[in-house]
């Protein structure tokens, strides 16, 4: 019986990847697979499992041969539990992995690579404590902090190695993808001495380097981004508005919204403590309308866009139907929302 060389792809999924970074990350596990069942090594001995983390953690995958593996499609939610991926990588790699015993040798050590490009909204010391407690240890974890605002010192911590990715464009992240395809296929040549990613000799990709786990770069700002979910009053259709905090002045500026699926708060929401909307400036635009306002609902407290400069004296809510009058003066109002 060949000896499998088990991957794990533990993928944040959080409001924060929404658009252009979520497509790029399904792009690159097609293209990964494609790689792999192109390689004859790797369709001997590669076997594959999809967790992707937002509010929960959620086997998209189980653990496949490369030549039966369907990408699967990504699910993006609120949220960032890092904490239950790593619960959930524990409880499937002793149920996924062969263990070597004394009658037979089991699986290849798992490689594992998370990507991701926020903050945990979770407990994630007593998951990794579990996960650690294991000995020998289950898996080498390799950890990819993804854009400018990543909480390095919990990824260094959860990683065995900890690489920064310096954006999350479609070109950069597809780099990335190929990268970790050819370390796969490195590590699939000489599996009985595994290639340590922290000593390989592939050339990283543009704006890839690696991070020292003994001093990661400081997370200064806890709630760099906030994300609120709103619906248009024309359409009733769910979108995201995003914030992004400037130390400099201590507000918040808008990030272009983006649409969000209907089925987006199905697993619930990693709700922030509230903000006073006065520190949240310029309106974005509704991704629908282009209304580039918004108004919360004084009965029910969901957020819908508005047209600032063409207000109606009224407006009915589309989440509990209330008709509002407009009060255009109100900013000593607070917003919940969510982090990622």
């Amino acid at each position: 019986m060949t000896r499998r060389l088990p991957v794990y792809l533990l993928l944040d999924c959080s409001e924060s990847m929404a658009g252009e970074p979520l497509n790029a990350m399904e792009a690159g596990i097609y293209k990964t697979i494609s790689s792999l069942k192109k390689d004859p090594h790797a369709l001997e001995t590669v076997y594959v499992s999809v967790i992707s983390f937002a509010a929960k953690a959620k086997v998209l995958a189980p653990l496949t041969e490369v030549v039966a593996l369907k990408p699967p499609s990504l699910e993006l939610r609120p949220g960032t539990a890092l904490g239950a991926a790593l619960d959930l990588l524990r409880e499937s790699i002793k149920k996924d992995v062969e263990i070597t015993t004394a009658m037979s040798k089991g699986d290849w050590r798992p490689l594992v690579f998370i990507l991701t490009d926020g903050q945990p909204t979770d407990d994630w010391r007593g998951p990794l404590a579990r996960l650690r407690a294991v000995k020998p240890s289950l898996a080498s974890v390799y950890g990819f902090g993804c854009g400018d605002e990543v909480d390095f010192e919990t990824l260094a911590e959860v990683s065995d190695v900890c690489f920064q990715v310096s954006s999350l464009t479609t070109e950069s992240l597809s780099k990335l993808f190929v990268w970790l395809t050819a370390s796969i296929q490195k590590s699939v040549v000489s599996p009985d001495q595994l290639v340590s990613l922290e000593k390989s000799d592939l050339p990283m990709v543009d704006g890839m380097k690696l991070i020292d786990r003994a001093q990661p770069p400081k997370f200064q700002e806890k709630n760099a981004r906030l994300y609120f979910h709103s619906v248009c009053v024309k359409t009733k259709r769910h979108y995201l508005i995003r914030y992004r905090f400037n130390p400099e002045i201590g507000l918040y500026f808008s990030e272009p919204s983006v649409t969000l699926p209907d089925d987006f708060f199905s697993d619930g929401a990693a709700k922030a403590p509230g903000v006073d909307a006065s520190l949240l400036l310029q309106g974005p635009k509704c991704p629908y309308c282009q209304n580039h306002g918004w108004g919360k609902c004084g009965f029910c407290g969901h957020l819908f866009c508005l047209d600032p400069d063409n207000p109606a004296p009224t407006v009915v809510c589309p989440f509990c139907e209330s008709h509002l009058t407009i009060d255009q003066s109100a900013e000593d109002f607070r917003v919940d929302g969510s982090v990622g």
